[in-house]
């Protein structure tokens, strides 16, 4: 259910409070479908009002002020280059995205620093303010050593292992980037869950 909550209202796990255990613990087999090719925005729509039917959920929206990190250009100044858009952005030239793996390894092409942020933050688990006043699109390759500052997962089986000597995250942030990831308090917005019940089977 946690799976499906961060997904409908396009939040992370640490945006979200109040919950019962057995979100993260129970499992469910849900089976639906939209008519026509609805866009991504109503089917999310339509996601939230399944959870709300069948789950019984019931949760509101706050601000609050929480440990966030702040994502800063580093003394030695960016180890980056801007790296324009090529062509008309569409669905076929989105212009950037990333791809990367929970063992150790992030990498962008052609994106903002505040896209950059937003995916440091899902590995944190903490939300990643952009401070470093950047406004153009660039290319990032990010390797470090996963510990337990970061969400670890089990990757590509036929993947190496990391290398137990390598940069922790903060590390490989400021030596390959040239940006610094510094602990600080600000108003993340959260979920906070009312009330949630296990459906009855049917």
């Amino acid at each position: 259910m946690k799976y499906l909550l961060k997904t409908a209202y396009q939040v992370e796990d640490f945006q979200i409070l109040g919950a019962p255990g057995w979100l993260d613990s129970d499992r469910f087999d849900i089976e639906a479908k939209a008519v026509g090719d609805p866009p991504r925005s109503q089917v999310l729509l339509m996601l939230q009002s399944l959870l709300a039917d069948r789950f019984k959920l019931a949760l509101h929206r706050e601000t609050r002020e929480l440990p966030v990190y702040e994502l800063m250009l580093a003394k030695s100044g960016p180890k980056f280059k801007e790296k324009p858009c090529v062509g008309q952005p569409g669905p076929d030239n989105p212009c950037g995205g990333f791809t990367g793996s929970l063992r150790g390894m992030l990498v962008g092409r052609v994106v903002p620093t505040r896209e950059l942020a937003e995916a440091l933050a899902t590995l944190l688990n903490r939300s990643v303010l952009d401070k470093t006043g950047l406004t153009g699109n660039y290319d990032f390759d990010l390797n470090w050593t996963p510990d337990g500052a970061t969400i670890r997962g089990p990757g590509d089986p036929d993947a190496p292992p990391p290398d137990p000597n390598g940069p922790s995250i903060f590390t490989a942030v400021q030596e390959q980037l040239g940006l610094e990831l510094k602990s600080a308090k600000g108003p993340v917005e959260v979920l906070v869950i009312d009330h949630a019940e296990k459906p009855d089977a049917n």
